[in-house]
This record gives structure tokens, C-alpha cells and sequence, in this order.
């Protein structure tokens, strides 16, 4: 072969590799978006509202925008609430670009009956205390402890340790001691089943008494050895 054709050869190997490498390129970029916008979703009013049990509930909006645009209509809104029934309720708001990235906000909703004497918030006092090995500390400050009305005679309790480690510690609310009680006639609160999540266990004993009058729990709970005495307060 001589050398003209030798190089005209190789000059054409090229161009058939160039050619090659760029449909090869076309065809794994084909549908693939360079460039993403991210949707922004954010909530108006509080994300932790109360609301009076037996009336509407009048969710307080959102907005959502993805690259400047208003998209709210794109909202996909999911609720459970029960205006009919006192509880915890949670409403998820979520939207989806063309890429598929989700944006999420939740809202929680917590419907109380306000002529409910027991039902509602609490604030455990600053001067409850721990009491360890003979040594006694204060709560020091109030924290809000929630009680739900099962309309059983029984009501759920969101923190049975007054927030001593869920708010006091810091450490959230795995560590509250979750409860059910009855409160009796007399007055009598007797706890009927307890549990903190994060450490798996829950009271070895709890005594205490209710003041429909004041709106006044006075509790002593026994967990890992250490008595809780606290004074609860109605909102």
C-alpha cells in the first residue's frame, strides 16, 4: 500500500470513529434533562396549630413556586384530621417537578374540645422535681405536657415525666413517656400503661391525684429508680 493510501485510509477510520463517538453521544443524552428546578413549598400560618373540636377546620394555605412561577394548584395535599374527635392530626403537603425531586412541608393539628374540664395543655411547674438517691433537682422552668380525652375514661398523655428529657434534656420526644390513665371519681389517677420509645421500658409505679376544681394534676412516678413529683397546671 502506498503512502497516499495508507493516509487516506486512516483519515477515513477517523472520521468513521468520530462519527461513531458522536451518535454514541447523542443517544445517551437523548431525554436527559441538563438543567433541574427545584420546587419550593412552603406553609402559611403555624406548622403546629390547635383547633376547637366540632367545628371546620380551615387549613391556612401554602405556596408553591418552581423557578419563579406560582405552581401552588400542583399541590398535592393529604389529611387525616377528625374535626369530630380530639386528637393529634397531620396534613402533608407535597409537589413534584418534571425531574421527579418531591418537595414536602407537614402541618399539625391537634383538635381539643375547649369545654372538655380535663382535656387540653398542661404546664408542669418549675418547682417539680427528681428526686435520685436522696438528691433532689428541680425542673428549674415549665414545660407543656398534652392530655387527649378517649371519651372511655381514659386519656392519652404525651409525657407522663413532665418533659424531663424530651424538653428539660433536650433529647426529643422518643424520650417521653407516652401513658394512658384513668382519673376516677374521687380524683384518683391511676396510669395504665406507659412507655418511653428510645429506651424501651417504662414507670415502675405512679400515684397521683386530679383537681377538677384548679385543673390541677399532682403526680409521682417511679422510672428507673428515681421518683418524678410534679405539679401539672391547666393552660
Amino acid at each position: 500500500m502506498t503512502m497516499m493510501k495508507k493516509n487516506i485510509f486512516f483519515a477515513m477510520m477517523l472520521a468513521l470513529v468520530s462519527l461513531a463517538l458522536t451518535n454514541c453521544g447523542d443517544k445517551d443524552s437523548e431525554g436527559l434533562s441538563r438543567m433541574t428546578y427545584y420546587p419550593i413549598l412552603e406553609l402559611k400560618g403555624d406548622a403546629s396549630i390547635i383547633v376547637d373540636k366540632g367545628t371546620t377546620f380551615s387549613d391556612p394555605g401554602f405556596t408553591a413556586t418552581l423557578n419563579g412561577e406560582d405552581v401552588s394548584d400542583q399541590v398535592v395535599v393529604n389529611s387525616n384530621v377528625n374535626m369530630n374527635k380530639s386528637g393529634v392530626y397531620t396534613v402533608v403537603y407535597s409537589i413534584k417537578n418534571a425531574d421527579g425531586i418531591t418537595a414536602n412541608s407537614r402541618r399539625t393539628v391537634v383538635v381539643l374540645d375547649p369545654n372538655n374540664a380535663i382535656e387540653g395543655y398542661y404546664l408542669c411547674q418549675a418547682d417539680s422535681y427528681r428526686l435520685r438517691e436522696g438528691a433532689q433537682v428541680a425542673y428549674g422552668r415549665n414545660f407543656e405536657i398534652l392530655v387527649i380525652d378517649n371519651e372511655d375514661g381514659t386519656y392519652d398523655v404525651d409525657d407522663l415525666l413532665g418533659g424531663w428529657y424530651c424538653q428539660r434534656a433536650g433529647y426529643g420526644t422518643s424520650y417521653a413517656m407516652q401513658a394512658l390513665i384513668s382519673i376516677y371519681e374521687d380524683g384518683t389517677v391511676e396510669c395504665e400503661a406507659g412507655f418511653v420509645p428510645g429506651w424501651s421500658d417504662g414507670p415502675e409505679d405512679v400515684e397521683g391525684t386530679f383537681d377538677v376544681a384548679t385543673g390541677t394534676f399532682h403526680l409521682n412516678v417511679l422510672y428507673a429508680g428515681m421518683n418524678f413529683v410534679q405539679t401539672w397546671v391547666k393552660e
